[in-house]
């Protein structure tokens, strides 16, 4: 299916192009664009109702066969990545994914500070109960500012419960396990590898190349990407 196939049917929303000047990620840190309401945890219905019906398996949303693969490497305090996910993510999903052109695949980093680990963390928790790209994206539409606190037990505990297919007590155990930490240490590898020193950075391949974006792009950017390799 064309690029113009998948945009029908759903809203695309442009990133607004301030964001640009957040692309560069600091260990300083900064603050990010919004807070989730107090007390309450947003995004589930939607996020839910996005991948609905669509194989997962780990960090992997869509057809295993899929013959391009979308490694999408985000920190989850990172503005932009809260900005792709509202936009490029759903488009993504609901075009080349569901018609089984492509594989999404969630790479947490742990560029901004500890609590970039430990939300990075509890997404390979969900991640061993075939549930990463689910956890990811709500997390992400709960951002707050950054190192402030928002990435707490309770919001990730309430995440875990919301989300059909995750046994709670399993997941709280696992992120705390060894094998959680591996799989985020294997991402930060995999992000060297690939040179990635920004977040967010899609990293497409197929039968057709390869093509890397980085930072705030238009959904179209990255659909255009996905159909040139295919």
């Amino acid at each position: 299916m064309s690029r113009k196939g998948w945009l029908i049917g759903g809203a695309v929303v442009v990133v607004i192009a301030v964001v640009v000047a957040l692309v560069v990620i600091s260990a300083s840190g900064g603050d990010s664009s919004s807070d989730a309401p107090a007390g309450e945890t947003v995004g589930v219905t939607k996020t839910l109702d996005l991948v609905e019906g669509i194989p997962q398996a780990e960090f992997t949303i869509g057809k295993a066969g899929a013959p391009v693969t979308v490694r999408e490497f985000i920190d989850p305090q990172c503005p932009v990545c809260k900005s792709a996910s509202e936009t490029t993510v759903p488009a993504i999903i609901e075009g080349p994914v569901a018609d089984g052109t492509a594989k999404l695949i969630i790479e947490p980093l742990t560029f901004i500070g500890s609590e970039s680990s430990t939300g990075a963390l509890a997404i390979a928790a969900a991640a061993r109960q075939d549930r990463g790209v689910t956890f990811a994206e709500i997390l992400l539409a709960n951002q707050g500012k950054e190192n402030s606190g928002w990435v707490s037990d309770a919001l990730l505990t309430d995440i875990a419960g919301k989300i059909p297919g995750i046994d709670v007590a399993t997941w709280e155990s696992d992120r705390n396990g060894t094998e959680v930490g591996d799989a985020v240490f294997a991402a930060s590898d995999r992000a060297t590898a690939n040179g990635v020193n920004a977040t967010p950075t899609f990293v497409i391949t197929g039968p057709g190349g390869k093509r890397v974006i980085t930072g705030a792009s238009e959904p179209a950017t990255v659909l255009d990407a996905i159909e040139a390799v295919s």
